[in-house]
């Protein structure tokens, strides 16, 4: 593969349905080591998948404070209309930079009586193009890889991800369906803002949010809210030139015959077996070449030996034959202690057996 290879051509090449030279393998800067084995790893085709931001949210009206408590940061917005207040637990393992080291416990949203500051929060929200910094990024990446952006979660995963916690969402969205409704209506306003202003930038990759998991969004709960605002906002960026997915890292099975229907190009985090409910094969035959896949691999696969490692890669490629619309990538925390000797596998199997078109004849288990 050589160091003189192009990965941010081979995927567009991948996501668009193209003919890459080798299927890509490529990993966000805080999954990669440093010095001498990240020279070593990128000189082999590993490639970079940079995300950046390309906009900024001011609310006008807000006094927001944050204090640290022991282990503990407490975040409170003060407005004309009340407050709110969340909570993080912080100081947790990072493994070494992978990973954030807060997680949140208390959500802004803990009942209905919190929903008139919310919306004072949205309605006075304005949301401002930022380019420059992702231009610059994009520039100095070159061919080594390529840079995406995210739009944030779908109104429906805006609520439960960082406004409400799934506990407090399924009694309210049980107990006071309307204002959850209401809430949904104004949060899909400002999204959409949001996506008109990523429409007009210069970044190719946009991403949808959304870390789906059909256990925590079922079928009736993705085909009501989430699949028309992936339709509105797809359509949106596809006018636009851009190369649109969303990130469906969890269980898949039971929306599989659904997610086609969103008019994304990709589904990014993609999550096989034993992380995931659906195998390559098994999409392939559903999707075919409608969405292609940028694939997880998943974090079990980096406690396993070398051989067990090589042949799990190997599977992955010969369900991906002949290899178009596929992605190799790493969207979860790898183990520090055990990364290097897994990106070792994983980018000789790749040079190995990933040539496209992959020929299942050629690919030896």
């Amino acid at each position: 593969m050589g160091v003189i290879l192009n990965i941010r051509r081979r995927v567009y090449e991948a996501l668009t349905w193209g003919i890459p030279d080798y299927v890509p393998w490529i990993v966000k800067p805080n999954h990669l080591p440093r010095g001498e084995e990240e020279r070593e790893l990128r000189a082999k085709g590993l490639g970079l998948s940079i995300p950046v931001s390309l906009f900024r949210v001011t609310i006008e009206g807000v006094e927001c404070e944050q204090r640290t408590v022991g282990d503990y940061l407490v975040r409170v917005c003060r407005t004309l209309v009340g407050e709110v207040r969340e909570v993080y637990r912080i100081n947790l393992p990072s493994e070494a930079g992978e990973r954030s080291d807060r997680w949140k416990i208390e959500y802004y949203v803990k009942s209905s009586n919190d929903h008139r500051v919310i919306r004072y929060l949205y309605e006075n929200m304005k949301v401002v193009p930022n380019y420059r910094d992702a231009m610059i990024i994009e520039k100095d990446l070159g061919g080594d890889g390529v840079v995406y952006t995210n739009g944030g979660y779908s109104p429906l995963m805006e609520l439960i991800v960082k406004l409400m916690g799934f506990k407090s969402f399924s009694i309210e969205f049980k107990r006071n369906p309307g204002k959850i409704e209401e809430l949904l209506e104004l949060v899909w306003e400002k999204k959409l803002e949001t996506y008109k202003i990523i429409a007009k930038s210069p970044i190719k990759i946009v991403l949808i949010g959304d870390n789906i998991d059909e256990v925590l969004i079922d079928p009736r709960l993705f085909k009501k809210y989430c699949l028309p605002f992936y339709q509105e906002c797809s359509e949106l960026l596809r006018k636009n030139n851009k190369i649109v997915g969303s990130h469906m890292d969890g269980r898949l099975r039971s929306l599989r015959d659904l997610i086609p229907k969103a008019g994304l190009d990709f589904i990014h985090g993609f999550t096989p077996p034993p992380g995931g409910n659906l195998s390559i094969s098994e999409v392939r035959k559903i999707w075919k070449d409608q969405i292609a896949i940028w694939l997880n691999i998943p974090q079990i696969m980096f406690y396993w030996d070398n051989i067990k490692m090589r042949r799990y890669i190997i599977k992955l490629l010969r369900q991906a034959s002949p290899g178009y619309g596929f992605i190799l990538g790493i969207t979860e925390t790898v183990p520090p202690e055990y990364r290097m000797k897994g990106y070792e596998v994983i980018t000789d199997t790749v040079n190995k057996f990933g040539k496209v078109p992959i020929k299942r004849a050629n690919v030896d288990l």
